[in-house]
């Protein structure tokens, strides 16, 4: 085993993932091609083959793994029990950063878009934003019943409009524009959707 404890076919494998990260963000999956991936990862060609049999597995095996990391390294930085609206509030700051912090990865995101019309493609893009629909609704619900969260409100129609509202914040951020928004600034908007769904609002 390596150093790491890793064998090193499993070092070769996230090497590639990297470098699959790296070009599938800088020129979409239609244009990015397993040549460049593969010297990006200082591999051959027939390595990236045989770890993963053609671009597209590799490319849905890239989107599963940023959807499982992603979600991963936000959760530790929430205040898990501190209430709905508190916890929103962090997840879309966090969100940012993320996408600050790892911006090949938000850019896989979204130059998705432009492969939408694959079945397979769509399928996994669907379950980014799915993903955080659940998170949201979950938190949504713990808040209801511990009553920092009306009643009244329609979670599953919230969730929505919170994860497209987040999944726009993160662009427009990738995008560097305006160049001078602060985080506060970015936050804005999101910040006053979730104003409205504590109780009395």
């Amino acid at each position: 085993m390596s150093p790491k404890g890793k064998r090193p076919q499993e070092n070769t494998r996230q090497a590639v993932l990297e470098a699959a990260i790296r070009k599938f963000g800088e020129k979409s999956f239609l244009t990015a091609t397993t040549a460049e991936i593969a010297s990006e990862a200082r591999v051959s060609e027939k390595t990236v083959f045989d770890l993963f049999g053609d671009k597209k597995t590799l490319y849905l095996e890239v989107r599963e793994h940023i959807r499982r990391s992603a979600i991963s390294d936000m959760l530790p930085l929430l205040p898990i029990g501190a209430g709905a609206p508190r916890i929103l509030r962090a997840l879309g700051r966090e969100f940012l950063r993320e996408v600050s912090r790892n911006s090949d990865r938000a850019r896989v995101s979204l130059q998705s878009i432009t492969a939408i019309d694959d079945p397979e493609i769509k399928k996994s893009t669907q379950e980014f934003f799915l993903e955080t629909h659940s998170l949201v609704k979950r938190v949504l619900k713990n808040g209801q019943e511990a009553g920092l969260v009306s009643r009244e409100l329609d979670l599953d129609q919230f969730a929505w409009t919170y994860a497209m509202a987040l999944h726009a914040v993160g662009f427009v951020t990738l995008m560097g524009y305006p160049q001078r928004m602060s985080e506060d600034s970015a936050l804005v908007f999101l910040n006053r959707l979730i104003d409205t769904i504590e109780p009395g609002a």
